[in-house]
């Protein structure tokens, strides 16, 4: 970060959660107003970068806000604005600019009580950014995006319940829409046909997923990353049609299985990030066969439910492996390092250091257990008993000073 760009930052920052500076509209790095009535007293075609409130706004004084309140060709220069906690409804057509007539091109409205998104809030925008963050957002109007062409909507800590068909595909919104985060919302629930083939990186983290249907991403040819950590899911259909695909990450979720042969068509993927499952199927990697690439393909399965794997001698060839965090079955984990040596397995090096200080437990006795099969017998110990091994080493992480992230490109 520039020099400029930090002390720009730091000037934000302080006005936005201090309430010493109170007046009109001051300029500095930037231009801060405290209310958006204060638009009005002042000539704004040389304003190039826009702030209005601050983060400790009185809520009772919100505005309803419609096309008079943000006349964009007023704003001859602006290039970022800025709107916080000013906001309790918005019109249709409130922000609307011909392309030729504004140089905006960030928009972010954080900390309003918005709810609803009307058709045509936002029409024939062209922007790098959208950013409705923390707005307490329940419902999205099909055209609420209208003929607009915005290459990243950020959508996060909202109320929204489910992604509707429309809403962000080319049929009102261009598509030209590489990033849709839709992080610490209620989703439960996503349409088929609602997602732009244009996508890149889709972000769904935080939310109540259950299930996800196999055509909801059969148009996402185009898709790189892929995060659904911290839902409810319980598979992870319809993969192999991400044909540029680098990075999933469905960690912290409720996966009891995969289809791991569906990955071996994935030839551009980096990060397979599987940990905070529920696997114990010993064969789900048997017909893993994913090619040799570089840089190497990174796998989690750290923290599942695993008591031993039954690999072929190519299923994780070459590929970057993190495997702590799993009730392993002590033989079967000496089998297993000796295949990883056999096999030229690569170990993640945090994960080698949960396996080799001695100061955190990583396997189980069971005596009974035979590696090479399938079925998992422990007569010895009852699921309870694993549940309570596999809670004490969870509470292990981070001890031994190293993260077992997977590394993103």
């Amino acid at each position: 970060m520039c020099t400029s760009n930090l002390y720009k930052l730091i000037f934000l920052v302080y006005v936005l959660f201090s309430g010493e500076i109170k007046c009109g509209c001051r300029h500095s790095y930037l231009t801060f107003c405290d209310d958006l009535t204060d638009l009005n007293r002042h000539n704004v075609e040389n304003w190039t970068e826009l702030v209005v409130g601050k983060e400790d706004g009185d809520i009772s004084q919100l505005h309803s806000v419609d096309y008079d309140t943000f006349s964009f060709d007023k704003f001859e220069r602006l290039t970022t604005l800025i709107v916080v906690r000013q906001i309790k409804d918005i019109k249709t057509y409130t922000f609307t600019a011909e392309p030729e007539e504004t140089k905006l091109e960030y928009l972010k409205l954080y900390g309003n009580v918005i709810k609803r998104l009307r058709f045509t809030t936002f029409d024939n925008l062209m922007l790098r950014k959208l950013s409705l963050v923390n707005n307490e957002i329940e419902y999205i109007h099909k055209e609420a995006f209208y003929n607009c062409e915005i290459r990243v909507i950020d959508l996060s800590q909202n109320k929204l319940e489910m992604i509707e068909a429309g809403v962000f595909t080319e049929d009102f919104l261009g598509n030209f829409t590489k990033e849709l985060i839709f992080r610490n919302n209620k989703i439960e629930t996503i349409e088929a046909n609602s997602l732009p083939s244009s996508l890149e990186i889709l972000n769904l983290d935080y939310n109540n997923i259950k299930n996800l249907n196999y055509n909801v991403f059969e148009n996402l040819r185009h898709l790189q990353e892929f995060s659904i950590s911290y839902n409810k899911i319980q598979s992870l259909p319809g993969v192999k049609q991400f044909g540029e695909i680098r990075v999933i990450d469905a960690s912290h979720n409720r996966i009891v299985g995969i289809n791991a042969a569906e990955f071996n068509e994935l030839t551009q993927l980096e990060v397979l990030d599987l940990s905070h499952n529920r696997i114990s199927y010993p064969l789900t990697f048997n017909k893993f066969n994913f090619p040799e690439r570089h840089p190497s393909l990174q796998i989690s399965l750290a923290f599942n439910k695993l008591t031993h794997l039954i690999l072929e001698d190519d299923s994780f060839r070459h590929h970057i492996v993190i495997l702590y965090g799993n009730p392993w079955d002590c033989k079967c984990w000496a089998i297993m390092e000796k295949f990883m040596i056999d096999n030229k397995v690569k170990r993640n090096q945090c994960d080698m250091q949960y396996f080799g200080t001695g100061q955190v437990p990583y396997c189980i006795n069971y005596a009974c257990n035979d590696c090479t099969q399938s079925k998992v017998k422990h007569p010895n110990f009852t699921n309870t008993d694993i549940e309570r091994f596999s809670e004490l080493i969870k509470k292990t992480e981070g001890n031994v000073g190293c993260n077992l992230k997977p590394r993103r490109p």
